[in-house]
């Protein structure tokens, strides 16, 4: 492109947030967002004015641009597709059109929203997790039960169950998102992914991008509220079992679901792949996506050590935290190393001992085979479950 090019640009619709010295620009509805200085914000609006690069270059000390390659950057606005030439702007309208087509999209009336999550609900919440803490620490049964999994019949009944009746703690954490985005009128989109093999609900909330920063943490954080709820009901549950003289298996089950829960909690905490508390960091930090600066920035030194064999070279990365992403970076290769020693040297391995176990059970007492039809079966639910989600993650890759 010379800067003599009187070609005219179509400038997409785009959300401008002040985030610190920089300011987060972006689509919602197409899920980009990118960190620019104001002089970058101030050639965006010129060009939507309908400005000319010459005609920025000519002004640029008067605009304050001159420590910006315009034509260069103007390059670098239609790779990343927040600018169009004039007469290529219906790509951006199909563009639009195909995103909406990709995912459910999940929309109620703000206001609707709004009373869902008024203060009267939170008082509502919060006294409901008051009471069942308190039950919980004055009734030791109601306590979370760390050996709720395991048990020597019924294994895989109680696998089913507890994977069957979580779904519905699922969609209630993905709403919990849903709503709180919806309470400040931002759409999202819903729908089934994963997290490296890990099969997961996933909501896509990049709309709340849009949102100034003290905005977003809500929408973020509300599934994991919802997780609280959960547990906190499911604990009174335990207790009106434990009322009614209820059997030992079906508490058992529910314990489970307290667990599973729990886990899911914790598992939010494995940032490297993009879980709930990553957006908090990356909201926290003002980094758009830190995953794909992660990425780039390890593509980089993997081209360096390998003297340009393998990985990507990137030209003038750049980030306003420098020492947080290299320390992101870390933990983005170390949390991987970790998920597949634990997948090859741990689980793979524990799955086929309960597997052998059960086969060299099945050949004693006759009373043994039920044990070992319900292990083996257990095992390969376990393996199935695992078998889907590394089939779709490698189907993705």
């Amino acid at each position: 492109m010379s800067e003599s090019d009187p070609q005219s640009y179509f400038v997409i619709p785009l959300s401008i947030q002040k985030d610190g010295e920089q300011y987060l620009v972006g689509n919602a509805d197409t899920g980009d967002f990118y960190q620019f200085p104001e002089s970058a914000v101030t050639l965006l609006n010129m060009l939507k004015s309908g400005s000319t690069p010459k005609e920025i270059q000519t002004h640029s000390v008067k605009y304050g641009l001159e420590d910006i390659d315009v034509p260069d950057f103007i390059e670098q606005l239609l790779s990343i597709q927040f600018v169009y030439l004039s007469e290529n702007s219906h790509e951006f309208w199909q563009k639009i059109r195909d995103e909406g087509n990709r995912g459910r999209i999940f929309n109620i009336d703000r206001r609707l929203a709004s009373l869902m999550l008024s203060p009267l609900t939170f008082v509502a919440y919060l006294s409901l997790v008051g009471y069942a803490l308190y039950d919980a620490i004055i009734c030791p049964q109601l306590r979370i039960n760390w050996h709720a999994f395991y048990t020597d019949n019924y294994r895989a009944a109680l696998l089913l169950l507890v994977v069957i009746l979580s779904l519905g703690g699922v969609v209630v954490h993905e709403l919990g998102h849903m709503i709180a985005a919806a309470k400040y009128g931002v759409k999202s989109k819903y729908g089934i992914g994963t997290r490296l093999w890990t099969i997961v609900a996933e909501t896509d909330l990049t709309g709340i991008m849009s949102l100034p920063k003290k905005s977003r943490y809500f929408p973020l954080m509300a599934g994991m509220m919802v997780d609280i709820f959960v547990i906190a009901a499911l604990t009174l549950l335990i207790q009106v079992l434990l009322h009614y003289g209820r059997g030992g298996f079906a508490i058992q089950v529910v314990q489970a679901l307290v667990l599973q829960t729990i886990a899911s909690m914790v598992w939010q905490f494995n940032i490297f792949v993009k879980t709930d508390i990553y957006y908090v960091i990356c909201t926290y930090f003002g980094q758009p996506d830190l995953d794909r600066e992660a990425k780039t920035y390890l593509r980089n030194w993997l081209y360096r050590l390998s003297l340009g064999t393998f990985g990507t070279r990137a030209s003038n990365q750049q980030s306003k935290h420098t020492g947080m992403l290299r320390i992101f970076s870390a933990i983005w290769l170390l949390g991987r190393v970790f998920s597949f020693g634990m997948l090859f040297g741990v689980y793979l391995p524990t799955i086929i001992h309960y597997i052998v176990s059960a086969v060299h059970s099945a050949n004693g007492p006759t009373h043994s085979l039920w044990v070992a039809s319900d292990t083996i079966l257990f095992a390969l639910i376990s393996l199935s479950i695992t078998g889907i989600g590394m089939y779709m993650w490698l189907k993705q890759r």
